[in-house]
C-alpha cells in the first residue's frame, strides 16, 4: 500500500512540472522571464507536494516511509525523465 501511494504521489508531483512545461511553451520567446517564472512555480509547487506526502507518511505511517520514499522518488524521476526523452528524442524522430 505504501508503494502505491509513493508512486501515486510521484506521479502527482511531476503534474505542476507537466502544466508549467505547457504553459510556457505558450508564452513568446521574448517574454523570458514569464518562461522561468513558470519553470519555477512548477518547480516549487512539484517540491511542495513531495514534501507535503513525505511529511504527512513520516507522521502517520513511519513503518512504511523507507518504501514510501523510494517509490516516491523513483516514480518522480521515471516520470520527469520518460517526458524529456519522448520531447526531445521520440518526437524529433516522427516529424522526419
Amino acid at each position: 500500500m505504501f508503494i502505491a501511494l509513493g508512486v501515486l504521489t510521484g506521479f502527482l508531483g511531476f503534474l505542476p512540472m507537466f502544466i508549467a512545461l505547457r504553459l510556457s511553451r505558450r508564452s513568446t520567446s521574448t517574454q523570458a522571464l514569464t518562461i522561468g517564472l513558470y519553470g519555477l512555480a512548477g518547480s516549487a509547487v512539484s517540491l511542495v507536494v513531495l514534501i507535503v506526502g513525505l511529511v504527512a507518511c513520516g507522521l502517520l505511517a513511519r513503518e512504511g516511509l523507507i518504501s514510501y520514499v523510494i517509490a516516491e522518488i523513483l516514480t518522480f524521476l521515471v516520470s520527469t525523465i520518460a517526458f524529456v526523452l519522448y520531447k526531445n528524442v521520440l518526437a524529433k524522430r516522427k516529424r522526419r
